[in-house]
């Protein structure tokens, strides 16, 4: 992996890390969500104009992702009130990259140099481990909230693959990721419709537009970053190197949301930050 590549897709992770943090504190999860999409569809719309259109055969895969990505953020929202951010960002994080492995393989005929798998174990490890942390000898992470987190993690795999394969199709990556960008900003905010009267609604978007305008920006340049690297790098070690914004989460949670550091997650972290370096050997 070439160091352009290893340090867009980190610089992508961290901003991740950000904008889950984001959502994670800012009130109604499900209405910040909706207008981050929204506000995503609608920066896109000008931009698309001057772009040629993806090529016909990646339609398919557009579709797909949007419907992926809008179940995604709602499981995703749904976890975020069930545990912890310093849990379920790595478990939900941590369960994609060992299947999209997997599913490359399967589906792509993607290999990976052994280097490459060693990376991929130690950071799988290091996430799994910061995710099953016991207090007392108690798991701190709910079975509701590791079900949502798991399936979670499933969205991930799913709209790398779909994502993946529907760039390298376009003929366009840039007209891809703005396309996808913007058929994401209709399914949630009409679930939000559809849950929230609409009174409270609009006095939740007077308080939420700010975050909701950063987690916008900061979400679709990390996620547009994620795609460009699919079409120039094989799927499953861009994924895997993604899942590193588990790195980023534990400091924003320590520096920020004030959650406990212990020696057992600097040792986690250690073999994180080892996998980043195999990954990019």
């Amino acid at each position: 992996m070439s160091p352009l590549i290893l340090g867009a897709v980190l610089l992508a992770a961290a901003l991740h890390a950000v904008w889950n943090a984001l959502i994670k504190v800012s009130g109604d999860r499900l209405v910040i969500m909706a207008v981050t999409t929204a506000t995503t569809s609608v920066l896109v719309i000008p931009i698309l104009f001057y772009l040629p259109s993806p090529a016909p055969a990646s339609w398919p895969y557009l579709i797909s992702s949007a419907c992926v990505h809008s179940f995604y953020m709602l499981v995703l929202i749904k976890a975020y009130g069930l545990g912890d951010f310093a849990q379920v960002y790595p478990l939900s994080r941590g369960s994609a990259p060992l299947l999209t492995a997997m599913l490359g393989f399967l589906l792509l005929n993607e290999s990976m140099e052994p280097s490459e798998m060693l990376g991929m174990l130690l950071i799988v490890a290091g996430i799994f481990g910061l995710a099953m942390e016991t207090s007392a000898g108690v798991l701190q992470l709910s079975r509701p909230a590791l079900l949502y987190s798991l399936l979670t993690g499933l969205c991930i795999t799913a709209y790398s693959l779909v994502d993946g394969m529907g760039v390298r199709l376009s003929g366009n990556s840039l007209s891809f990721i703005l396309w996808m960008f913007f058929l994401d900003g209709f399914l949630v905010p009409l679930v939000a419709l559809a849950r929230r009267p609409r009174q409270l609604l609009i006095d939740t978007i007077k308080i939420v537009w700010k975050p909701g305008l950063m987690v916008s920006l900061l979400s679709t340049i990390g996620y547009a970053i994620i795609v460009w690297a699919f079409s120039q790098e094989r799927i499953a070690p861009i994924a895997v190197l993604r899942e590193t914004s588990v790195l980023f989460a534990m400091l924003i949670s320590v520096l920020f949301i004030k959650e406990a550091f212990s020696a057992l997650r600097a040792l986690i972290i250690g073999l994180i930050l080892g996998g980043i370096v195999m990954l990019g050997l």
